[in-house]
């Protein structure tokens, strides 16, 4: 794991930690209650690797909505988080939660999603709010819950784990999207205390991480030909983060498949290193990786929760000049979020 040129190359990526004091809360987005677009990819693409300009944009243009309400409630997660954040900072930052998140629960908000594209998605960002709402539990678990939020988190968790058991593509039933929904479905599962969806998620991750090939490469990722290890990255993050989630839930997740997660993470940091070892399996230049296409910072957030898993030196050295691992999918600022065992999010966060 030799990443110090690409470690380099992501620190010009990084934003500064969050301030103590809470952002202002921004204009909550109009729910998106219906929602459906097509693919990015062209559709002759055998191996959904060509862009269609113009699927591409309508997708960014439909999610826009959505990801910058995350984002918003990720500024103010990192309030949440931080032990050095003032109570007054932290009251007005889980007002500001609580208030966006009420908004969207009563409208019953991504309740109607039309096409394939949006129903596997949405799982990732649903896990976003998770995220949001689980650091206010913590932050203030002597505080009432809210209903309508939680009856919502319910309602998407169960729609995620209906369409993802029934009607997803067989590649993306086994791939980084159902990672990304496992990984919504544990967190919603943690803070609700429910034994279903904590199964689910986890079954989904050890679903995922089970695929990996002796060399921990990913075969639902590694046909995307020049995408490949971008996906195989994209895999990662939600892997590690449910198994360091799930730690004391489910403590032999990480151990699944002879440790196919560990083996997971090597071969994708060796690829960052030198993406030539992508490129045999999948016959193309990849688009991430070598010193002249470092990873971002955000692509790097996962890296914290996998050292609560294997708190190996070396990593932590190679990330340590990247001044923040944020990323709003994961639950904002991924240092703070592991940073002691006492702060891992368990039953009641």
């Amino acid at each position: 794991m030799r990443l110090q040129c690409l470690v380099l190359g992501v620190v010009l990526l990084s934003f500064p930690l969050a301030a103590e004091e809470a952002p202002a809360c921004t204009e909550v987005a109009k729910p998106v209650i219906s929602l459906g677009f097509g693919s990015r990819y062209k559709a002759d693409s055998a191996s959904r690797s060509e862009l269609d300009e113009e699927g591409d944009a309508a997708v960014t243009a439909a999610l826009k909505p959505i990801d910058t309400f995350i984002t918003d409630l990720a500024r103010q997660t990192d309030v949440l988080i931080n032990p050095e954040a003032s109570p007054e900072a932290s009251e007005a930052a889980s007002r500001c939660v609580i208030d966006g998140l009420r908004i969207w629960a009563e409208a019953d908000a991504l309740s109607q999603l039309n096409t394939q594209g949006a129903n596997l998605s949405v799982p990732s960002r649903v896990g976003g709010f998770a995220f949001a709402y689980a650091a206010v539990r913590v932050r203030f678990p002597d505080a009432p819950r809210d209903v309508a939020i939680e009856v919502w988190l319910r309602k998407r968790a169960h729609q995620t784990i209906e369409f993802f058991d029934t009607k997803a593509p067989p590649r993306a039933s086994q791939n980084n999207l159902r990672a990304w929904a496992g990984l919504a479905v544990a967190r919603i599962g943690l803070t609700l205390d429910d034994p279903e969806l904590i199964d689910w998620g986890a079954a989904s991750t050890e679903l995922v991480v089970c695929t990996a090939a002796p060399d921990g490469s990913l075969p639902n990722e590694m046909w995307r030909g020049r995408f490949a290890l971008h996906y195989q990255l994209h895999a990662v993050a939600p892997l590690v983060t449910t198994t360091a989630l799930l730690l004391d839930a489910r403590p032999t997740l990480f151990a699944s498949c002879d440790n196919a997660l560990s083996r997971v993470v090597d071969f994708t940091l060796a690829g960052l290193e030198d993406p030539l070892i992508v490129e045999k399996i999948s016959g193309k230049a990849q688009t991430v990786g070598g010193t002249d296409r470092p990873p971002r910072a955000f692509e790097l957030a996962w890296v914290p929760a996998y050292l609560r898993l294997d708190p190996d030196p070396k990593l932590e050295t190679l990330v340590m000049p990247i001044e923040k691992l944020g990323n709003s999918k994961l639950g904002g600022d991924q240092r703070l979020l592991w940073k002691k065992p006492e702060d891992l999010q368990s039953t009641d966060g």
